[in-house]
């Protein structure tokens, strides 16, 4: 869910080289409630809310801002992510407890901090800013309920880079590079064709690309976006949505799938479907709300007979817990559980 940031702003004119300084203090916090199943035999366990589970999240971002009177641009990025949620525990799973959110624990951490050069040659970050990438997933539904992948990009990357970004022509260009080597770029571009507005964009990685295309027409938005990587075996993704603005109201659905490619069990898949809203009640007040139907055993969905007793494939005989003896094509968890819904809601207020 796209969540508008308002911002408290403290501005200090200063003498001397600097001649403005700027701290940004914005965030918000979000009451969520979440209802469902969402079954993974793959990762060794089966996580659950079957009954009303409550969940607090919020964000601070803090940023800092000067200048000088040459026209450098300084400053630096901080966020601190803010979790809390209960635990289920679910005895068919030897009593362990799994949530959609951190397993049901509460969480502090600061993200996405760098320090940042701003001139006429470009911008230049420094620190935890991802890696370069203007492909952006299009899923377009307002609130998300719990269960989306929502992948833009599946390249493999350490979060501290050094980054850099211009424009050119109209075109917005973007590089990044981790102590890995590893590297990314990015291209996007955004044209009125009609009266329609269209963003274009692409990613590049280590063995990984990706891109998207979306439009927006009036009220109307809709997009696609694929992703596709090369490490060890080929994994694919493609999403597909659209949203629709009515002032205060924004309504939503989307698709997406992911497809692993493996010698084992041949094409994978894994599809997803969602549809949401949300509703601006008042300035920086925000409700939302959510359904989906997930693909819920990704076992199911093997377009090759046989299996492996490898812990973190599906898993087969002894483990008759799970009575899945992988005998072929189409198998399904004990319950016999394909696909599942879950639902959400929120109340988000940011400043």
């Amino acid at each position: 869910m796209k969540k508008a940031l308002l911002a408290t702003t403290m501005v200090v004119a200063l003498m001397g080289s600097a001649t403005a300084q700027e701290l940004t203090i914005s965030g918000f916090v979000e009451f969520e409630a979440h209802m469902g199943h969402f079954y993974d035999q793959k990762a060794f366990k089966d996580r659950s809310v079957e009954s009303l589970d409550f969940a607090v999240d919020g964000r601070l971002d803090f940023d800092y801002v000067t200048s000088t009177k040459s026209g450098l641009e300084y400053g630096m990025h901080l966020k601190l992510d803010l979790f809390s949620s209960d635990a289920h525990t679910n005895e068919r799973e030897f009593g362990l407890y799994y949530d959609y959110k951190n397993g049901g624990q509460s969480d502090v951490a600061f993200n996405d901090g760098y320090v940042f050069l701003n001139s006429a040659l470009g911008n230049v970050k420094l620190g935890d800013t991802g890696a370069a990438g203007e492909a952006s997933n299009q899923l377009n539904v307002p609130f998300l309920a719990p269960g989306a992948m929502e992948i833009s990009n599946l390249a493999s990357s350490e979060a501290e880079q050094v980054f850099y970004s211009n424009s050119f022509l109209g075109v917005d260009f973007e590089a990044s590079v981790d102590d890995d080597s590893n590297w990314g770029l990015g291209i996007g571009y955004s044209a009125a064709v009609g009266v329609a507005t269209v963003d274009l964009g692409l990613s590049a990685g280590e063995e990984a690309l990706a891109g998207s295309l979306g439009a927006n027409i009036g009220g109307l938005s809709f997009g696609v976006n694929y992703a596709h990587e090369e490490v060890g075996a080929t994994t694919e993704y493609v999403a597909a949505g659209a949203s629709y603005n009515l002032g205060a109201l924004t309504v939503g659905a989307g698709a997406e799938t992911k497809i692993a490619h493996a010698v084992v069990t041949g094409q994978e898949y894994t599809s997803n479907f969602f549809a949401g809203g949300s509703y601006e009640l008042a300035d920086g007040v925000v409700l939302g709300v959510g359904i989906a139907n997930l693909d819920s055993d990704s076992c199911s969905n093997w377009t090759a007979v046989g299996g492996s007793s490898v812990p973190g494939s599906c898993f087969a005989a002894p483990l008759s817990t799970f009575n899945n003896e992988l005998i072929g094509q189409g198998q399904h968890l004990g319950d016999d559980e394909g696909r599942t819904w879950t639902a959400g809601a929120s109340v988000l207020i940011s400043f």
